[in-house]
Formats: C-alpha cells, sequence, structure tokens
C-alpha cells in the first residue's frame, strides 16, 4: 500500500447505554453475557446488538428488544417444523430479492438493516415455507447467529452450514 497505516480510516464503534448511563460495572447497569446466554442463547445477544442501530451509532439496551430477537430466532425454530412446500416463482423472486438486498447491506455494513431484512423473509416463509428459501434464511442468518443456523441446518442437511458457499442471486428471477 502507498499510505502510512493499513486504513483508510478510523471507524469507532458505538457505546452500549442502560438506563441514560454507559454500561459500565460503576454504574452497576452492566447486563453479562453470562445472563443473557442462559436465559435466551447468545445468538439472541447476537441479533439484538447488530439489529438496533449501525455500529458506529450508540445504542440504548433495551429488555423488550432482547425479547424481540428472542422472538425471532424462535420464528425461525417454528418454520423449521413446517411442511415444506414446492417453491414457486413468487418464493424464487422472493429468496433472490433477499440475497440481493442482504449482500448490498452487508457490504455496506448495514448489519442492522441485513437483520430487518431477514425478519421479513423470515414473516414471508412462515406462510409460505420452502426447503430452498429456508437453506437461504440460514445461510445469511449464520452471519449473525451462527450456533441457530448451525443446529437448524443440521436438521436438513449432513454439512455444516458454515462450509456452505454464500447465496448468490440470480437478478432473471427477480420480478
Amino acid at each position: 500500500l502507498n499510505i502510512d497505516e493499513p486504513f483508510t480510516k478510523l471507524f469507532n464503534q458505538g457505546i452500549v447505554y442502560k438506563d441514560g448511563h454507559k454500561m459500565s460495572k460503576s454504574f452497576g447497569n452492566i447486563v453479562t453475557q453470562t445472563e443473557i446466554s442462559e436465559k435466551y442463547g447468545i445468538d439472541t445477544a447476537r441479533i439484538f446488538l447488530m439489529s438496533v442501530a449501525s455500529p458506529e451509532s450508540d445504542i440504548e439496551w433495551s429488555d423488550n428488544g432482547v425479547e424481540g430477537s428472542y422472538r425471532f430466532l424462535q420464528k425461525i425454530w417454528k418454520i423449521s417444523e413446517s411442511r415444506m412446500m414446492k417453491p414457486s416463482e413468487r418464493d424464487i423472486h422472493k429468496q433472490n430479492l433477499t440475497i440481493k438486498n442482504c449482500t448490498k447491506l452487508l457490504e455496506d455494513f448495514k448489519f442492522n438493516l441485513t437483520i430487518i431484512e431477514l425478519m421479513k423473509y423470515a414473516d414471508y416463509l412462515q406462510g409460505n415455507p420452502t426447503k430452498e428459501g429456508y437453506e437461504t434464511l440460514l445461510k445469511l442468518l449464520s452471519l449473525f447467529a451462527p450456533h441457530t443456523a448451525v443446529e437448524l441446518w443440521h436438521k436438513f442437511n449432513k454439512s455444516f452450514v458454515s462450509l456452505e458457499k454464500f447465496p448468490i442471486y440470480d437478478e432473471k428471477k427477480i420480478n
């Protein structure tokens, strides 16, 4: 590189606040990973922290937000119990559109908006479950909730989701 530093700009992550104060032991307002993990699973914490704001933004800790993230992951579990249907043209369109939108958002480091896309796609799959669509959801979800994605992937496949290729959309199938 023809620059002195290995990065072109400094990126600072935002700060997590609770009850109006920066989370810290001195304020006695911390929520430990162990607490969250024991009650909801650590993937819930990951989804919550990635979904509330862009990485550089400050966020306010919300127990309701954690509950919402937990419900989202539970919805994905419930879809795995559905009778999978043969995909329609609309299903294929939604799958490819989701891949396209998520790919662009991930490239732009807009993880919170990526999770919103995954939530919308999970809502769609609830009423229109297809194996192909569900597998796409799990591949995309594995970036944010790896434990959940690995376990659910294994219900349908002998391989690991982490070894799968990232989904690529087909523009011709987006109508």
